[in-house]
């Protein structure tokens, strides 16, 4: 009964549709998830050598 209602085309299509619109929201939000954190680790970097070059100076 269940996989009677998964026979139409029309929904196979949205079914597809949903899919590949989730694992194209997914590795989009993985790619920014990426670029953020290695935003966050040059920015770390580099207060962390200005906090240096300030301890040396003192």
């Amino acid at each position: 009964m269940a996989l009677e209602v998964l026979r139409p085309r029309s929904v196979r299509l949205a079914l597809l549709a949903a899919f590949a619109a989730g694992v194209l929201v997914g590795w989009q939000a993985g790619r920014a998830r990426r670029r953020f954190l290695q935003w966050r680790k040059r920015r770390l970097q580099q207060r962390l050598a200005a906090a240096q070059e300030q301890l040396e100076l003192a």
